[in-house]
C-alpha cells in the first residue's frame, strides 16, 4: 500500500471512538470477559487496528481491564469480579 493510500485512508473521528467504545462497553454488559479476537469477528464493520485503538482508550482510561497472557489479549468488564 503506498505512502498516499494510508495518508487518504478515513480515520475515526472522536465522536465515532466513542461510539465504538460504547459498542465494545456494550459487548463487554453482556458478556463481563471477551477475548480481542472474538470481538474483532463481532465487529466487522471496523478494521483490527479501529477496535484496538479504541480498546486501548477504554482500559487508560479505567473503563475496562485489559491482559495479555502470551499473544492473546483479553478484556475484562470494569465490573468483572475475579
Amino acid at each position: 500500500m503506498s505512502t498516499q493510500a494510508l495518508l487518504d485512508a478515513p480515520t475515526l473521528g472522536r465522536t465515532e471512538t466513542e461510539s465504538l467504545e460504547a459498542v465494545i462497553l456494550g459487548h463487554l454488559d453482556e458478556q463481563a470477559v471477551i477475548g480481542l479476537d472474538a470481538l474483532v469477528i463481532l465487529l466487522p464493520d471496523y478494521s483490527w487496528n479501529q477496535i484496538f485503538h479504541a480498546v486501548d482508550r477504554l482500559a487508560r482510561c479505567g473503563g475496562i481491564t485489559l491482559r495479555r497472557h502470551r499473544s492473546e489479549y483479553t478484556l475484562f468488564s470494569a465490573h468483572y469480579v475475579a
